[in-house]
């Protein structure tokens, strides 16, 4: 080992580098024979085919003056700008478009890979590494956007480099200067994601630490001492994300709100209240599957502080209980798992019964992978799912394909930091098992969801002529075309 980098020699580095090769060739291995294939079914082809391929061809033809002030996308509109100049100056063709939004995809799993096999090079094989992030590239959300014109790989990417500078220990100028550089590319991809701003800032303020310890949670001294040092880091780095505040704010003018004016009835600003459930719940269902990677730190937590478990349990519970939790597309709960919540009583026409006990569980799964990590590297993760749980309560559609993809990351992420960390340094094989089972059963869903869904047709929008109402969920598996009322029901 180099000690003064930090970096494994040999078979190490080799499992770094077969890990980042492997997992984006899988994954182009799933999605390369369904773009060859001109595949056109469900949610994913349908937004494509409607919205973002038209802003994409527009944006072209309007090379080198775009019209941003509205188009046929809710997001800020950086993807559909890059791949504009594809098809502007190298292919306008459907097949060599959805070619580069696929390499896209890749660049993106080939970089959560590396992040992963670093820290586990001593404990996993590369395909140890590619098991535990299978789940990611097998989710259907993840599948689609590398298949079709979708951004939300794209802003996945850009929001992984952003969790990753973070996560270093190093805190520099240099790493400032990135993270602001990668915020601007972010919030013009997604403006949403403006809270991982706040990500940064934690990471600068805590600066360098140990990459291995072990301590409880929480201590004073993980963000206390050398106050000066922290605050001239932590506004080095305020500074230098204010350009990505700035362009969010350039398209609040211009839109006269915080999308194009389009999408105001869809995604205009409203607190959606079920947000944290979700995310609590989403954590739980997928982190069980991880199960080996928290379980030493949940004994811990156990013997130390089982008081904060049994408070991080109840207000896990509460949070589910509060809000409205049911089945319900007109308020925006109504894909991914408000199906089994739809199939489920519910308490008073407010509670369902799947919720709090599933929010319960994440929470202590939460503080589990807490535990298991550094100090430092807990406090960034901590503040990076509650920055993203805060943010998306805003939009008031509860849509799982805007949330499952980053627990999945930040659960395989966590994962690896548990390795690195200490806490789950040498896990078995048997390790790699539930991760498994857990992208098998996401690969289904996402058979399910391409395969078994209507054939997308052109429903003719425009901006300013978008049609958000949908029909109910048992009506969108079907052999008929999806028809411009269909697509909040597969999404």
């Amino acid at each position: 080992m180099d000690h003064a980098t930090g970096f494994s020699t040999g078979r190490h580095r080799r499992t770094i580098f077969a890990a980042s090769f492997l997992a984006p060739a899988f994954f182009l291995a799933l999605a390369l024979p369904l773009i060859f294939n001109g595949l056109n079914r469900g949610r994913g082809a349908a937004d494509s085919l409607n919205y973002h391929e038209k802003a994409i061809r527009t944006f072209a033809s309007q090379f080198p003056h775009p019209d941003l002030s509205d188009y046929l996308s809710a997001t800020t509109p950086g993807y559909h700008l890059l791949l504009s100049l594809v098809a502007r100056f190298i292919s306008d063709q459907r097949l060599h478009l959805q070619l580069a939004s696929a390499a896209l995809s890749a660049l993106l799993i080939a970089t959560l890979a590396s992040a992963c096999a670093w820290r586990m090079r001593r404990a996993m094989s590369p395909f140890g590494v590619l098991a535990v992030c299978l789940p990611f590239l097998c989710s259907i959300y993840v599948l689609s956007s590398g298949v079709w014109l979708l951004p939300d790989n794209a802003a996945w990417f850009a929001l992984l480099g952003v969790l990753l500078l973070a996560l270093r220990r190093s805190q520099h100028f240099g790493v400032f200067v990135a993270a602001g550089l990668l915020m601007v590319v972010l919030v013009l991809t997604r403006q949403i994601h403006i809270w991982a701003a706040g990500v940064i800032w934690i990471g600068a303020w805590l600066g360098a630490g140990a990459a291995r310890s072990e301590s409880p949670l929480f201590s004073r001294h993980d963000i206390g001492g050398r106050t000066i040092p922290r605050i001239t880091r932590t506004t080095l780095a305020f500074l230098l994300t204010l350009p990505a505040f700035a362009v969010l704010f350039y398209f609040y003018k211009l839109w006269g709100g915080l999308t194009p004016p389009s999408f105001k009835p869809m995604h205009g600003a409203r607190i959606q209240w079920a947000g944290p459930a979700l995310d609590l719940s989403l954590l739980a269902v997928a982190g069980c599957f991880y199960f080996e990677f928290w379980r030493a730190a949940f004994g811990k937590l156990t013997r130390e502080q089982p008081v904060l478990l049994v408070a991080v349990a109840a207000g896990g519970f509460l949070l589910a209980v509060l809000p409205n939790t049911t089945h319900d597309p007109a308020s925006g709960r109504v894909t991914g798992i408000f199906h089994a919540v739809k199939a489920l009583p519910d308490i008073a026409d407010h509670t369902s019964i799947l919720f709090p006990p599933l929010a319960a569980l994440g929470a202590v799964i939460l503080f589990s992978f807490l535990r298991a990590m550094n100090p430092r590297a807990r406090w960034v993760m901590l503040g990076a799912l509650l920055g993203f749980s805060i943010a998306n309560s805003v939009n008031p559609q509860l849509w799982q394909r805007y949330h499952e993809p980053f627990i999945l990351m930040w659960i395989i992420l966590a994962s690896s930091l548990a390795v690195w960390g200490g806490s789950a340094a040498k896990p078995g094989r048997l390790a790699v098992i539930g991760p498994l089972a857990l992208a098998a059963l996401l690969a289904f869903v996402s058979y399910r969801g391409i395969f078994h869904e209507r054939v997308a047709t052109d429903a003719h929008f425009t901006p300013g002529n978008v049609e958000p109402a949908a029909l109910s969920p048992s009506q969108s598996r079907s052999d008929h075309p999806i028809g411009p009322r269909d697509f909040a029901t597969l999404r």
